[in-house]
């Protein structure tokens, strides 16, 4: 047995889906309240004969690993890791010592957040100046927001504590929280790393937001300073640094600053249900928006986008609002994040701000001001059109250009046809020139090969397959929901060249080549879970005794899908012929129409 199988058999659907919505029994099946869309009437049903699950109203789907992938935001790995966890199976792959290590890792994460709020409360200073921000105590316990000592209290003051909780050197140093300081000579080194005094604390005299991973467990720390105190160690120590403002935790095994965002695990659930993502520079950015009711927000560390990040972002919405610098010094990190989220296919807006404010300081000033700015966010393109605008002198040679040079970059980004050609005809229109001229200059935008439309269908990014669905497709799923259901005999208008997706036919050919075979006995587990969705919906809006009724309206719809789907190509090819005044293509074309024209009166009105 499989690890995924030992899972599916000490978890069902039911036991997974549970833990997270509340469940009515409807029937033999269950319903709820769709957690990946907004809604009144429960269209997601869960069917525990069948172990799956599927919305009627987001055409989302699956077993219990696509339902943690969906409302966790993870890969399959890490699916697989939480269900095993809560199921008691052990991942046999796993290195022991290495899970025990991570283990003990995110142990000394905790110690260290519990460690810093207890700090904060004996330095009363501290908690004061952090409320002037405007934080509430109720916003700082949910933060969970704490304060590492000064210098004065000690230089290695977390060090001896978490010491005398069985932690060792090594284990604070893999988890960014203390440094070893480098020998001053070679001499020192045989058993420098054996000294406690040779270590001292990453974190000191700073504010601390704890960064925790998409499960909220914390895996790295960002620190402010709180005073002018935390500067080089008594007596000009040279190897020590003036303190920066910020610091955050250094790359570990528990922290990748490329694929976590800060307040993630708190934003994801508002992420999906508004489906908009928010996306700020700071921490304290992130916490104040929260604390304003806008929990949709997350916040970078310091660092453009990454792929990563958006990949997370974009399994649990389309919008993505930024509150970026947009200054001349900041454009340039600032455009390189919008420009990969349009490659991957979200809607970016840009999110303006009164000028000299962060989102912290207008928050604090006033929330509604920040939620008034927030829901009244620009299309990204009309902000940096605009901003081109104020620029540029449109009405010169230099200006237009200047103008194209702005708005191009992200128009080619673009993953719809639709909405470059709504541009091209802006941009014409404000220009003052032919819109053929602004396809031209268009289409001789490069973009970085790694970023080409050519690579979206491969990518973990590409547009849902919803949004693919043709009618024929939809038709296509019916069919075979009913024979695989219901048992119904082959038809003789059905065949397998009818089917346009190589599921469907693969489906098609495994049911006509054994009638009485069950989706069981299909090789192919993924060609089972698709049978399996199929068969629940057509349980769901088709009744035993419609089956054979709807089973014969289906396959005339497909047909008619067919040759109307011919016609469309014929009538292509014709417009093609006439260009090139090719008269007799375009009477053997005609007479193929006026043929296939026939056939659909005969399928339609039989």
């Amino acid at each position: 047995m499989t690890p995924v199988e030992e899972i599916k058999s000490r978890l069902s659907v039911v036991d997974v889906i549970s833990t997270y919505l509340k469940l009515i029994r409807a029937g033999s099946n269950f319903k709820a309240v769709c957690p990946f869309h907004s809604e009144k009437t429960p269209s997601f049903f869960i069917s525990p004969a069948r172990d799956v699950w599927h919305c009627f109203g987001c055409q989302k789907g699956g077993d219990q690993f696509q339902f943690v992938m969906e409302i966790e935001g993870v890969e399959f790995r890490e699916a697989l890791r939480i269900l095993a966890q809560r199921a008691g199976v052990e991942l046999r792959h796993e290195n022991p010592e290495v899970r025990n290590e991570h283990d003990r890792l995110l142990g000394l994460m905790e110690l260290a957040v519990r460690f810093y709020e207890a700090s904060l409360k004996r330095f009363p200073a501290v908690e004061a100046y952090i409320k002037r921000r405007g934080l509430v105590s109720e916003t700082i316990e949910k933060f969970r927001i704490g304060y590492a000592p000064p210098e004065s209290a000690g230089w290695r003051v977390f060090t001896e504590h978490v010491l005398k909780k069985g932690y060792t050197l090594t284990e604070l140093e893999k988890s960014g929280l203390a440094i070893r300081k480098q020998p001053e000579s070679s001499t020192e080194t045989t058993h420098y790393s054996l000294l406690t005094t040779h270590y001292y604390d990453r974190f000191r005299n700073r504010v601390m937001f704890p960064v925790a991973d998409h499960t909220g467990r914390v895996v790295g720390f960002g620190g402010r300073i709180f005073s002018a105190e935390g500067g080089p160690a008594s007596g000009g120590d040279a190897s020590i640094q003036a303190p920066a403002k910020y610091i955050n935790s250094p790359q570990t095994a528990l922290y990748d600053k490329s694929r976590i965002l800060y307040g993630f695990e708190k934003a994801k659930v508002a992420m999906r249900k508004e489906n908009t993502c928010i996306v700020v520079e700071g921490y304290m950015d992130a916490v104040m928006a929260h604390q304003a009711g806008t929990e949709n927000v997350v916040a970078v560390s310091g660092t453009a986008l990454t792929h990563p990040q958006l990949t997370m972002l974009r399994r649990l919405c389309d919008r993505l609002a930024t509150s970026f610098d947009m200054d001349e010094a900041g454009e340039s990190a600032t455009r390189r994040s919008i420009d990969l989220a349009l490659e991957i296919g979200f809607d970016v807006k840009a999110i303006t701000l009164p000028s000299g404010k962060d989102p912290a300081d207008l928050v604090c000033e006033d929330p509604v001001k920040w939620r008034e700015a927030a829901a009244g966010a620009t299309d990204v393109i009309s902000y940096f059109f605009d901003k081109a605008h104020k620029r540029f002198d449109a009405r010169t040679l230099e200006g237009k250009r200047g103008i194209t040079q702005s708005v191009f970059p992200l128009i080619a980004r673009l993953s719809r046809q639709v909405e470059k050609a709504h541009w091209v005809g802006r941009v014409a229109s404000r220009l003052g020139i032919r819109e053929e001229a602004v396809w031209d200059d268009l289409k001789k935008q490069q973009l970085p090969v790694s970023q080409s439309g050519a690579g979206r269908q491969n990518s973990p990014m590409a547009r849902p397959q919803e949004e693919q669905r043709t009618r024929a497709h939809v038709l296509e799923e019916r069919i075979l929901g009913l024979l695989y259901a219901y048992r119904l005999p082959l038809s003789a208008e059905l065949s397998e060249n009818l089917f346009t997706s190589d599921a469907h036919r693969l489906l098609y050919a495994a049911y006509a080549s054994d009638t009485k075979s069950f989706i069981a006995s299909l090789a192919d587990e993924r060609l089972r879970l698709i049978a399996n969705r199929l068969v629940f919906e057509v349980e769901m809006v088709v009744p035993p005794d419609g089956a054979r009724a709807e089973y014969v309206s289906c396959i005339g719809e497909l047909e008619r899908e067919h040759v109307k789907h011919d016609l469309e190509r014929i009538t292509e090819d014709i417009r093609k012929a006439e260009e090139v005044g090719n008269e007799q293509l375009v009477s053997m074309l005609a007479d193929e129409f006026r043929n296939l024209s026939q056939k659909l009166n005969k399928v339609l009105y039989p």
